[in-house]
C-alpha cells in the first residue's frame, strides 16, 4: 500500500460535542491525499460512537486500553502516521477547505527541504464557533530563519506560530527533534516548533486556515493561571540554551509582553467565551 502525502492526527478524549465537525472539516479538504488518524484516549462519552458512524476508508480509529494522558495521546497517535507530512489537529477545532493544499503545496515546492514546518493565521472562537479575532505570525507569505522566527516569537511573549491546528511539518523532523514533552506544561507545542525551527525555516501563509476553539472546557482556559508562570519559564530556558541563539532584547521584550498578553487573554476568556 502505497504512503499517503499528509497524516492528519486527532488525539481525542471526551469530545462528541465537536469531533463531527472537525472529522468533516478534513473530509471536506480541496486536497485529498490524506489519511486520518484518530486516536481515542479511553473517552467516557459518546465520541467513539460519532467516529463510527463514518465509513470512510481514510479514517483509521485507534483505542488506548487506559488513559494515558494528554502528552501521551498526542505523541502515540503520530506513531501512527505514514504520511510525508503531519499535522495534529486538536478534537474541538477545524481546518479550512485549502488548508491542507497551501502547507502542502509550501512544503513540496521546498526542494531543498529548507523548510522545517509552515503555519497560517487561525480564527479564534468562543465554544458556538463565532470568531472572536484572528491572530497568525504575520499577514504576509514570507519563508524566515528559524532563528530569528524563534526569537520573534519570544518577543511576541506568546505562541504566534499558532496551535497545531494551524502547523504542519516533516515527518522526517519529527523524527530528528521527538515529540511532545510537558517539563513546562502550557507550551508543549511551542516547544516542540522551536526545536524544528533548530533545523530549518518556518514558512508562513497570509491565509486564514484553521478554527482554535476557546470554550469551558478547553485545556486553555483551564490553566489560565498556569499560563504566566509556564512562560515566563519557557523564555527563561530557551534563553539559558545557547543552541536557540536568543537574544537579549528578545529575552527582556518577550518577559514583558508575557504581562501584557495574559492580561488580554484573561479579559477575553472572562468575557467573550460565553
Amino acid at each position: 500500500m502505497s504512503k499517503v502525502k499528509v497524516s492528519v492526527c486527532i488525539p481525542v478524549y471526551n469530545c462528541e460535542l465537536y469531533i463531527k465537525e472537525s472529522i468533516d472539516s478534513v473530509l471536506n479538504q480541496t486536497f485529498q491525499d490524506f489519511e486520518l488518524i484518530i486516536l481515542d484516549n479511553k473517552s467516557t462519552d459518546k465520541t467513539i460512537e460519532v467516529v463510527k458512524e463514518y465509513k470512510d476508508p481514510r479514517i483509521k480509529l485507534f483505542q488506548n486500553d487506559s488513559n494515558i494522558g494528554m502528552l501521551g495521546n498526542w505523541n502515540k497517535v503520530m506513531t501512527y502516521a505514514s504520511g510525508e507530512y503531519i499535522k495534529i489537529l486538536p478534537a474541538d477545532d477545524i481546518i479550512y477547505p485549502d488548508c491542507l493544499q497551501l502547507q502542502v503545496t509550501a512544503l513540496d515546492n521546498d526542494t531543498q527541504h529548507k523548510i522545517s514546518l509552515v503555519c497560517g493565521r487561525k480564527n479564534v472562537a468562543n465554544e458556538h464557533g463565532k470568531v472572536l479575532f484572528t491572530r497568525g505570525f504575520s499577514r504576509k507569505r514570507e519563508q524566515v530563519d528559524g532563528i530569528k522566527a524563534i526569537n520573534k516569537g519570544i518577543r511576541s511573549g506568546g505562541n504566534i506560530i499558532g496551535e497545531p491546528g494551524v502547523v504542519m511539518f516533516r515527518k522526517d523532523v519529527l523524527q530528528k527533534t521527538g515529540g511532545f514533552e510537558a517539563s513546562i506544561y502550557y507550551t508543549m507545542d511551542l516547544d516542540l516548533w522551536y526545536r524544528m525551527l533548530l533545523h530549518g525555516d518556518l514558512f508562513v501563509l497570509p491565509e486564514v486556515i484553521s478554527m482554535f476553539r476557546i470554550s469551558s472546557n478547553s485545556e486553555s482556559v483551564k490553566i489560565v493561571k498556569q499560563q504566566k508562570n509556564d512562560l515566563k519559564n519557557f523564555t527563561k530556558k530557551i534563553y539559558s540554551l545557547k543552541k536557540f541563539n536568543l537574544s537579549w532584547f528578545s529575552y527582556v521584550t518577550g518577559l514583558f509582553s508575557i504581562e501584557l498578553s495574559l492580561l488580554a487573554k484573561k479579559m477575553i476568556y472572562r468575557h467573550m467565551i460565553k
